[in-house]
């Protein structure tokens, strides 16, 4: 028996059938309304962008981030204030000779930071409690400058005569942090606008299209040439099986497929017409 004739034919019917139901008029739309989705989501996504970072829109998302790293900076320069306060009162206790601020200071102090780099921008980031994906940090890092490091720096080495200082420092890497995430999340939101706007549109032309494969003259003719597409639709995706069949018909399986594509006529007329040979001839 030629199991993969019987295959063929009942993908071919089944293929007419999908094909008749949708009907060429719900096929080409369908076609027609991806083409439109990416179409505009191309051309209209940079606009939306534009126009939501001149407006409350990103100074919303920029405010969310910008807090959400102010508030973990925050938490970690009490921390260390906390423990250099700590360190100074047991040198005090100790009756040390030299408990100046500059002393604590050395003691906390720790290696260069280089922000620029994606995996340290993770850890810092991870240090006052933000996870992020590993792309968005590589975005926030590429943001990264010298005075950027500097800033990390101080707060890194607090002492507790540098507040001001320190205050400075905390809004130059908010600022550098929160400027790519929000751009970033506005990117986002433009993106997810232009496809909603897609779908609406893509979505009245579908009902023009469901209501004129409706009428009685039309939707005959639609249907029909709907059943001929979807055959055509499974002819292709048969031509690219042989195609592929033709690649490994030296092993043991695809000699039995090419067996049974010689042992009948249909499928062997179909092979040797078949004009996606291009794809493994070329």
């Amino acid at each position: 028996m030629n199991y993969l004739l019987i295959i063929t034919l009942v993908l071919l019917f089944v293929g007419f059938v999908i094909g008749w139901a949708k009907g060429l008029i719900g096929i080409l739309t369908g076609i027609l309304s991806w083409v439109i989705i990416l179409g505009v989501m191309y051309v209209a996504t940079p606009a939306i962008e534009r126009a939501y970072s001149k407006g409350p829109v990103y100074e919303k998302m920029y405010n969310t981030v910008s807090d959400h790293v102010s508030n973990g900076l925050v938490t970690k320069e009490n921390k260390a204030i906390d423990e250099l306060n700590e360190s100074i009162e047991a040198a005090n206790d100790s009756d040390s000779t030299d408990t100046t601020t500059e002393t604590a200071s050395d003691g906390n102090q720790k290696a260069d930071i280089n922000l620029s780099d994606s995996e340290s921008m993770k850890d810092f980031l991870s240090g006052i409690s933000i996870s992020l994906p590993s792309a968005v940090t590589r975005i926030v890092a590429q943001a990264v400058d010298g005075a950027t490091n500097a800033a990390a720096r101080l707060v890194s080495n607090i002492t507790a005569d540098s507040q001001d200082k320190i205050t400075s420092a905390n809004d130059t890497i908010v600022n550098t942090v929160s400027t790519p995430i929000a751009t970033l999340m506005v990117r986002g939101l433009a993106l997810l606008t232009s496809f909603l706007l897609a779908v609406i549109i893509t979505r009245i032309i579908a009902l023009i299209g469901q209501a004129l494969g409706n009428t009685p003259v039309i939707g005959g003719i639609s249907r029909f040439f709907g059943g001929i597409w979807g055959i055509i639709v499974v002819l292709v995706l048969v031509w690219l099986f042989m195609d592929l069949v033709t690649c490994f018909s030296i092993t043991p399986n695809g000699q039995k497929l090419m067996s049974q594509i010689n042992s009948s006529s249909f499928l062997d007329t179909l092979y040797i017409n078949n004009p996606l040979t291009f794809f493994i001839t070329k």
